[in-house]
């Protein structure tokens, strides 16, 4: 089963499940996990249209446990020189599964500008999420994405600081140099300026090109997982995070979108959730760098967190 809204679109519901693809990206509705390791790629049948909940185990980070491992963080990004890394969590409470399509209207009600979906298939399980973070839109020879990065209060007026700005111009410059090694060359770029996604508000950059023969596999390849979600320099901070954290990432921070023979619409899995026997099970993550507060990171955590806990809470 699957369920899902473009931003400005009307709801698409299809009956089906998600097979490995092992091929390059092509056409139809594809989610990956993190890494971009596995990619799945969804067939539509008529017999998988029920809500399939899984009993299964995911591990919990207390707030103890995230306040130690980014300490341990930060003393690494000093040391090694590393520019940013993410360090992500699960936050988990009891919930009642049988609400799971109600909470999917909730986020698409609420959030009109993100990427909403709620899938469940007998292997991946059930995940709902609201993205607001574009990874690629293809319209034609034309392509179109952004940087987005840091995080406040939506009433939080004062100016961006140092280490946010910083933050956000990393994961600026790194989608500008790995567009250019792939042969894209006329790049347009317009920010950062604010971003507001419910009760957060980011700093954001947009970058507009033309594709001039890259395939859109070439792009998301080149481009994900972007440091917003895992670190530059990349391979370093994806070593960084694989000896932190507890947790499988799974589908969190993955990409997921539709793909067609001339327009493709793909966003990063973020502000999501995977349901399981019982329990709604969070992920949520912060960006560090050198000048990073570990307690600040977790408050940033729990504020992006309310993206669903707030609509939980009102089923």
């Amino acid at each position: 089963m699957l369920i899902y809204r473009f931003p400005g679109q009307e709801i698409i519901q299809k009956t089906g499940c998600f097979q490995l693809l092992e091929s390059e990206i092509k056409e139809g509705f594809i989610v990956s996990n993190f890494d971009g390791s596995q990619k799945y790629i969804f067939s539509e049948n008529q017999t998988d249209s029920e809500i399939k909940i899984l009993a299964k185990e995911i591990q919990s980070v207390s707030k103890a446990d995230y306040l130690f491992q980014g300490t341990k963080l930060v003393a690494a990004i000093r040391h090694l020189g590393i520019q940013k890394t993410v360090l992500s969590r699960v936050l988990i409470q009891e919930f009642d599964t049988s609400k799971t399509l109600d909470l999917f209207h909730l986020l698409e009600q609420n959030y009109p500008k993100a990427f909403v979906y709620c899938f469940s298939d007998e292997n991946l399980g059930t995940w709902l999420g609201a993205s607001p973070e574009i990874l690629l839109q293809q319209f034609g020879n034309s392509g179109f994405t952004i940087a987005l990065a840091s995080t406040k209060k939506p009433e939080d007026n004062s100016d961006w600081n140092e280490k946010e700005i910083l933050e956000q111009a990393f994961v600026s410059e790194f989608i500008g140099e790995q567009l250019h090694s792939i042969g894209i060359q006329n790049i347009e770029k317009e920010g950062p300026y604010d971003h507001f996604a419910g009760p957060v508000k980011h700093l954001r950059t947009d970058f507009s090109f033309s594709l001039d023969g890259v395939s859109i596999h070439q792009i998301i390849s080149s481009l994900h997982p972007t440091p917003a979600v895992s670190g530059l320099p990349q391979n370093l901070s994806l070593d960084l995070i694989k000896s932190l954290e507890k947790h499988n990432r799974e589908l969190y921070a993955g990409f997921i979108g539709l793909a067609a023979s001339d327009k493709a619409s793909f966003f990063v899995n973020l502000r999501c959730c995977q349901v399981t026997k019982g329990k709604i099970n969070l992920y949520v993550g912060g960006g560090y760098t050198k000048d990073s507060n570990p307690e600040m990171e977790w408050q940033e955590t729990e504020n992006k967190s309310r993206t669903i806990l707030n609509l939980v809470e009102k089923l």
